[in-house]
């Protein structure tokens, strides 16, 4: 339907699902992360792949998991934040590990359960310090306390998030301490929870401690660093580590033209022709998810050539400096994302993370998957 595509290397993520699985060891349980169309990159086709090598998923809402579940995925399958109370019924039907952090919501679900006569499974989450969903510290021995002694329900894990793992050591190490002191009350209270997990991409990577029996593998799934400082101190306890980008975006020229010195490009007017240069109009643009904030200032590839975007960025078209490429005609590959123009340095230009930059690309953009 659209002249722009994404690729995905189906050899990438299951070579960068092994190498995390490696960092783990065999007593602790990767649970990849395929919330939000799996970071951009396809969330059934990427489930169906790695499936075979896992026992976890995990995802955003019931929503998505009901659809994971709609597409015969039989593996557990957890919620991360939300799990609507209009799926809360076929949820607990079918299986589906669900999120805790009001005390309203667990007898929602205990009562749901009850008439289903069903057990529900849940997690409960604790803010160490992320300040989002959770409950507070101070109040999380007695919340987990009263859960337990719901009707129709089963604590099958306790969870966690770091807010800067790599950023500020001594805070993860602040959370990880309080963490660890709500494990041991619970202990002592013999309240029995089997799954533990506060570890993501990035503090499974710098703080071992935080592995516990299941880590929560997201975004370097794909191939991708949580950030530089992750990086660095990853290869420090890893030397041998590496990743490997899954994710390649294309599109294709439209039209080639000559413009004279003084010609004004795209919206606004904001750019004027310096000289007379070859130009390029290609099949991208903001409802694409190629960020308008690239006016002027982002860069393409085409034929192994870095080109400038010229103008302003519009709805599904964007504009290129083409002067630099001999030969160059209507349907040419234009790589907007790729091993030669980085996510990473996409994000830099726009003043934000890579996280940001693969997950907007528009799901309606077919994705393609390769060896």
């Amino acid at each position: 339907m659209y002249n722009s595509w994404v690729e995905i290397s189906k050899s990438a993520i299951l070579y960068n699902l092994k190498q995390y699985q490696k960092i783990v060891g065999k007593g602790v349980e990767v649970m990849p992360i395929v919330k939000s169309n799996a970071y951009g990159h396809g969330m059934i086709e990427v489930t169906k792949l790695i499936l075979p090598k896992v026992k976890w998923l995990g995802v955003v809402s019931l929503g998505e998991a009901l659809e994971l579940r709609k597409h015969n995925v039989k593996k557990r399958i957890f919620v991360l934040s939300y799990a609507q109370s209009r799926y809360l019924k076929e949820g607990i039907k079918q299986n589906i590990d669900l999120p805790i952090y009001s005390l309203s919501y667990a007898k929602l679900i205990s009562g749901t359960a009850k008439k289903l006569k069903k057990t529900a499974k849940v997690h409960i989450k604790i803010d160490t310090g992320t300040t989002r969903v959770g409950i507070l510290v101070k109040d999380a021995v007695e919340f987990i306390k009263q859960v337990d002694k719901l009707p129709n329900i089963k604590i099958e894990g306790i969870y966690s998030h770091f807010a800067a793992s790599e950023e500020n050591v001594g805070y993860t190490k602040y959370q990880l301490k309080v963490f660890n002191q709500i494990l041991k009350q619970v202990q002592n209270d013999k309240i029995k929870i089997p799954i533990v997990h506060f570890g993501c991409s990035a503090a499974s990577l710098v703080e071992p401690q935080a592995h516990f029996n299941l880590i929560r593998l997201g975004l370097s799934l794909y191939g991708l660093w949580p950030s530089e400082q992750a990086e660095k101190i990853a290869l420090k306890h890893y030397p041998w580590l590496s990743l490997e980008p899954a994710l390649t975006w294309k599109t294709k020229v439209l039209q080639v033209k000559i413009i004279s010195k003084g010609t004004k490009v795209g919206y606004g007017c904001s750019y004027t022709a310096p000289r007379r240069l070859k130009m390029a109009v290609i099949a991208v643009g903001y409802w694409e998810g190629y960020d308008r904030h690239l006016s002027n200032n982002g860069e393409v590839i085409v034929k192994n050539k870095k080109c400038p975007v010229i103008g302003r960025v519009c709805m599904n078209l964007t504009m290129i400096d083409v002067s630099k490429i001999k030969s160059i005609k209507a349907g040419d590959e234009v790589e907007l994302v790729g091993k030669k123009n980085t996510a990473d340095e996409m994000a830099d230009k726009l003043r934000t993370i890579n996280y940001e930059v693969v997950t907007r690309i528009n799901s309606e953009l077919e994705r393609v998957y390769k060896k």
